[in-house]
């Protein structure tokens, strides 16, 4: 009975924890379009439950937004000592803190009249105005809104800085792809998709911008000593791979520069789980890096080899999370192409080879004796090498090929953020 009574008792309490935490989402099914993206900033501390649950058509005020803002960029709650600049802020409210610091670093500018609005909603052509204000200088290109048929509606002070975070990847458009709703207000779940996109991109905003506080340590990668920097930021949010690090990016298929094309994408790997020298992971095995080929010089007479150029803009973790990566290829002077000096002393050797052999075969006839091959050797060896060595430095240079498996030297132009 006392068995039957605690099952009893552990069925309920079961029952009671699955209900509650059902409960935690109740407004937002498993089906729900940006169900990935809220359940992300919730865990993470960014959007926070309301009444039990998250109320993603709840729209969003300026204040909520820049208090989700400064968490996205790994800031904390802080009381500061700073004058308020703000007239209609007053220091009881609980979000204070929020403004003033926003306010010192520049994230969310007041008006011109001296206040701040905190309780005003925000559109979501001011978002994207944030957005493209804290990011690293880029002048959006207005081209980018044509795809969306309603692209005029964009206001004129927010073309530029919408088409900035179109090109980045930090924008919404549903629930129609083709617009953009750029007057709409911003509601809470297209609130949590803009941050975040912004939270994977995290190497795209300004330094300035980015709380050194929320780096817990720093530690080392060792795949190579050619590298001049080694450091990993290890942060609460996210691990931050300094430029100047080195990486090994494996073929991922077959590759030949004769058949490269300009706009063409080239897909590397990482072969193996790469750990710092302290053991954290930071890119796992099976992680790929996309590069778009942006120039193709073909091979040319004296010894010109094929020349590829590539420009990684991308890499994917397993799990499917894709974070900007900038980075080059540091072999052959930043291209993929075959080592000028190797047709030149592979025709010199074989060269050399032949001129051997002839040497030693005139030699023969023209003495009738073995007594006088080292003579052939002696005048074979050197002019068959020499005229292997100027066919290989006058005929046309070698097509580049890959194969699977084969890898090349990467190294960051750009710190690489990988969320945790």
């Amino acid at each position: 009975m006392k068995k039957i009574l605690a099952m009893i008792a552990v069925f309920f309490m079961m029952a009671a924890f699955n209900s509650a935490n059902a409960a935690v989402y109740k407004d937002v099914p498993a089906d729900y379009w940006a169900n990935k993206e809220i359940t992300a900033v919730v865990n993470d501390g960014i959007l926070s439950l309301k009444k039990n649950a998250f109320l993603p058509e709840q729209e969003v005020t300026r204040s909520d937004f820049n208090s989700a803002l400064l968490k996205t960029l790994g800031h904390r709650a802080t009381t500061l000592s700073e004058t308020n600049p703000f007239s209609d802020v007053v220091s009881s409210r609980p979000d204070y803190g929020d403004i003033l610091l926003s306010s010192k670093l520049g994230l969310i500018y007041g008006y011109s009249d001296g206040t701040f609005k905190p309780d005003r909603i925000m559109t979501k052509a001011e978002a994207a105005s944030v957005i493209s204000h804290i990011t690293k200088d880029y002048k959006g290109n207005v081209k980018s809104l044509d795809p969306f048929t309603d692209k005029d509606s964009v206001p004129c002070w927010a073309a530029k800085q919408f088409a900035k975070t179109i090109d980045l990847g930090i924008y919404v458009n549903y629930p129609d792809a083709n617009e953009l709703l750029p007057n709409k207000n911003l509601n809470r779940a297209e609130a949590a998709v803009l941050l975040y996109k912004l939270k994977q991109s995290i190497s795209a905003v300004k330094e300035q911008y980015v709380s050194k506080e929320s780096v817990i340590s720093v530690e080392h990668l060792d795949v190579t000593k050619k590298a001049e920097v080694d450091e990993v930021q290890i942060t609460n949010m996210r691990k931050i791979v300094l430029a100047k690090n080195i990486i090994k990016g494996y073929f991922y298929t077959y590759f030949s520069s004769k058949d490269a094309q300009v706009g063409d994408t080239v897909t590397f790997t990482a072969k193996n789980d790469i750990y710092t020298e302290e053991g954290t992971l930071v890119i796992p095995a099976d992680t790929t890096m996309a590069a778009k080929i942006t120039s193709v010089e073909p091979k040319k007479w004296w010894n010109k080899n094929d020349k590829v150029t590539v420009e990684f803009e991308t890499m994917t973790l397993p799990n499917g999370t894709c974070v900007p990566f900038k980075a080059e290829v540091i072999n052959n002077n930043g291209v993929l192409t075959e080592n000028r000096w190797a047709k030149p002393v592979g025709y010199t050797v074989g060269g050399a080879v032949v001129g051997t052999g002839v040497g030693m075969g005139i030699a023969a006839i023209a003495e009738g004796d073995d007594d006088h091959f080292g003579e052939g050797i002696a005048i074979g060896a050197p002019v068959g090498a020499g005229v292997g060595l100027l066919t290989g430095l006058t005929t046309p240079g070698r097509t580049y090929k890959a194969n699977d498996g084969d890898f090349v030297w990467l190294e960051l132009t750009e710190d690489l953020s990988i969320p945790n």
